[in-house]
Parts: structure tokens; sequence; C-alpha cells
């Protein structure tokens, strides 16, 4: 006698099904190729009317890994070989077989999600016996098949068969060892990109037109000299957040810190960060935000101060070369022999615009943070997966999962 609640697998659902001798009734999102050769030798064994199959012919079923295409095409072939037809059921998620006067209701394995099982303390059936009534009715195994049955009223067409085929071609399933690999990678870590921009204003410089040093006449010349000024200098530019100062260096040792504490680097292909940690990482940067906008609003007063007063240094101090060498640039709008006060005008001009406005700057200013999942691709890549296991050789799981791989493959091979 059979357990009452168990594991079924295709190996055992194979077995019920050869050993009908009466009827087969057989309901699941969609069937294996060798489940399905067993049902055709049913029909071959048993007769047209004695075989019932629904299926969700939906080809997201196949990608899901409820079934394939082959187990799919064997069982449309053989209804029409022996006259019959199969029948679709949209949607169905669950498993029921019918043998003779047993019926099993079992969960079918979706294989985008986990391997499947054959041990006894992972059940996923139960073993019903009898068929109870309201079930057979509802099947159309009862006294009015045509009049009482509630699923699988559609018959699968020929153009629908031809439809999930395309549509399978197109958009394959995955290998799903490795989708699994996928998702348990997902579970652990996630790259990360976290940029800090437009907070380092002693580093921003200027460019200074050539025309305007009066090193050189020549205009091919002229393009090859460059000449760069400190938009703000050594600064001391300094704001109060709730109640810490922060200034460029505060900034930027707030950023290196949380680097060193919660990104992992992968050597050629960027940082990572575990998934456990991405809590803490996510206030951190929050954190960081916050003394970035106060920074932020706080010295836009002194900035415009410290950028006007370079202004009017570089000014007064290329006034002079530019007085005696005026670029054609000046003599256009000033003339040949403009006064001095009309040459430092327009040069400032030529600055400022140069220089740009504080506020353009304090606009650049932002902390930036994306995380992307790693892909399947990457789960491809040898390479990738050394780096990964070299970075973070204390997750177990990353080598588990090695190992579980290997070993569906040995027992494939054998």
């Amino acid at each position: 006698m059979a357990q009452s609640i168990t594991n079924i697998d295709d190996e055992r659902l194979i077995e019920w099904i050869n050993q009908g001798t009466r009827r087969i009734f057989f309901l699941a999102p969609g069937v294996s190729g060798r489940v399905a050769n067993a049902i055709a030798d049913a029909w071959k064994r048993l007769g047209s009317d004695a075989v019932t199959v629904i299926l969700d012919i939906d080809p997201e079923v196949c990608r899901l890994g409820y079934g394939t295409m082959e187990g799919l095409k064997t069982v449309k072939i053989a209804s029409h070989q022996w006259g019959t037809g199969l029948c679709h059921q949209s949607g169905v998620r669950i498993g029921l077989l019918i043998v003779d006067e047993i019926s099993i209701v079992f969960s079918p394995t979706p294989l985008l999600v986990e391997a499947g099982s054959t041990q006894p303390e992972r059940p996923n059936a139960i073993y019903l016996g009898e068929v109870p009534k309201s079930v057979a009715v509802a099947a159309g195994l009862g006294a009015n098949p045509h009049r009482d049955r509630e699923i699988g009223l559609d018959l699968v067409s020929t153009t629908q068969m031809g439809k999930v085929e395309a549509d399978l071609a197109s958009n394959p399933p995955a290998r799903f060892d490795l989708v699994r690999k996928v998702r348990v990678f997902h579970s652990l870590f996630q790259f990360v990109e976290l940029e800090m921009t437009g907070c380092f204003l002693s580093k921003k410089k200027v460019r200074i037109p050539s025309e305007l040093l009066g090193l050189a006449k020549d205009p091919e010349t002229r393009q090859m000299l460059h000449a760069n000024f400190d938009l703000v200098g050594k600064t001391d530019l300094k704001a109060q957040v709730n109640g810490v100062d922060v200034t460029e260096d505060t900034l930027r040792a707030r950023k290196s810190e949380m680097v060193r504490k919660f990104l992992i680097p992968l050597k050629g292909y960027g940082s990572v960060v575990l998934k456990s940690n991405k809590v803490e990482l996510e206030k951190a940067v929050e954190r960081l935000r916050q003394d970035v906008t106060g920074f932020q609003k706080q010295i836009t007063g002194t900035l415009s101060k410290r950028m006007e007063k370079n202004l009017k240094s570089l000014t007064k101090a290329l006034a002079p070369t530019v007085a005696r060498q005026l670029p054609e640039m000046f003599v256009k709008y000033l003339g040949p022999k403009p006064k001095r006060e009309s040459v430092e005008k327009l040069l400032e001009q030529e600055i400022r615009s140069a220089f740009g406005r504080p506020e353009s700057l304090l606009e650049e200013m932002r902390v930036t943070m994306v995380f992307k999942d790693i892909t399947y691709e990457s789960l491809k890549d040898e390479a990738f997966l050394q780096v990964a296991s070299a970075a973070m050789p204390h997750i177990p799981a990353l080598h588990e999962e090695y190992e579980v791989v290997k070993a569906r493959e040995l027992i494939e091979r054998e």
C-alpha cells in the first residue's frame, strides 16, 4: 500500500501510468519527455477513450521548468494518432494522476526554482487511494462526462502548438542549474557603483584661453598651448551638519570609510556588497548625502566670494600681457588701440565665462549609488567565479553551489 503523504517524481509517475489497466487521467502544468512517452504507450495499450491529458500549453510553463516542448509535442502527436485530443487548462499549477481506481494529488516541481527531490522526507504528493466522487465528476470520469466535466475543456489545435514552439524557439528556457545558481548568488551579494562627484572644489581647474596668455602668435602653435588655473585653490570651505564640521577632507574620509567597511573589490569587474550589509550601507550613504547637502547649502556665499576674488586676481595678472598683444577678438570688439579699462573689462568677461557660475558648481555635488544583480553571463564566466571565490573565501554558499552543480552533472552522467 502506498504511503499517504509521499514524494513523487517522473520515475514514480511513469511507474503508476504503466500500471494502468482501465483508465489514465493526467492533469499538470506540463509534462517531461519521459512521462509523455509513458502516456503515449498508455494510449496504445488502453485505447483513445481511456486516457485523458490536460496541460497548460503556455510557453512560460516550459521556461519555468514544469515541462518541456519535447513532452508537449509527444503527447500532442500521440493524441492525434489515437484519434483523441490534448486538452488545455490555463494557469493550472497542481498535478492530479488517476490510474484505474486510485488517485494521487501532487505539486509539480518548477526546475527554474529547485532541482526536485526523491526523498520521502521532502513530500510533494498525497496518495488519496479511491478517487473522491466529486473529483471524478469534475475530471469528466463520472456517468455524464461531457456534461459534468469542469476542467480542460479546450482542445489544443495544431496552430496553437506551432505558436508555442515558435515562442520557445525565439525565447528558449535557460539551463535551470545555472539559473538556480543566479538565484543563490543574487541572495548573497550585488554589484554596487558608489560615486561622490563635484565635492572636491580645491581640485577644480579652469582652462585659460591660449590667446589671453600672449605666448604665441601662430594659430597652430596657440592651439597646442594650454594653461589651467585653480578655480578655488586650497580651500577652507566648511559647513556644520548636525553639530559636526563638514569639509572636503571629512567627505573624502567618510566615503573612503564606507568603501573600506562595506565594498568588496572584484578585480576587473567592480565592487560588490553582501546583501546582509546592504541596509547598513544604504544608511551610511544617506548620512553622506546629508553631509553633502549641508555642505552644498552653507558654502554658497563663501564660494561665490572666493571665485570672485580669484577672478579679479587673474584679470589683473593677465591684463598687461593682453593689452600689449591684443587678441584678434579684442581688436574686433574694441579696435586696434583700446583703452586699458576697456581691455580689462572685456578680459574679465572672458575669464568669468571660463570660470562659470558658482551655482553650476554646487549643482554638480551629489552622491549616487546603483545596485546591479549578478547576470546569467557572469555565472558562465569561469574567470569571474574564480575572482569572486578568491575575494570572498569565507562565504560557504559560494562553494556549496559549485558542489551542487557538479553533483547534478555527475548524477546525469551516471
